[in-house]
């Protein structure tokens, strides 16, 4: 939903910081969350610059649009 934040982190587990943010909800493949992100909102130049933060900076947190 939009509005909805989650934390990535290296290794691309998705902890979703509205309900569990302790336990991943999921660990997809890099090409699985590119697909995620873009089915949420997010332009493919977007998804790109968000999974490139998570493997320079180790994670970011993301709201969805």
């Amino acid at each position: 939903m939009p509005g909805d934040k989650f934390r990535i982190v290296k290794g691309y587990k998705v902890f979703d910081l509205g309900t569990l943010p302790d336990e991943p909800m999921d660990e997809p493949s890099e090409q699985q969350l590119y697909g995620w992100l873009c089915s949420r909102g997010y332009s493919d130049e977007e998804a790109s610059k968000i999974i490139g933060e998570v493997d320079a900076k180790g994670e970011t947190e993301i709201v969805l649009p």
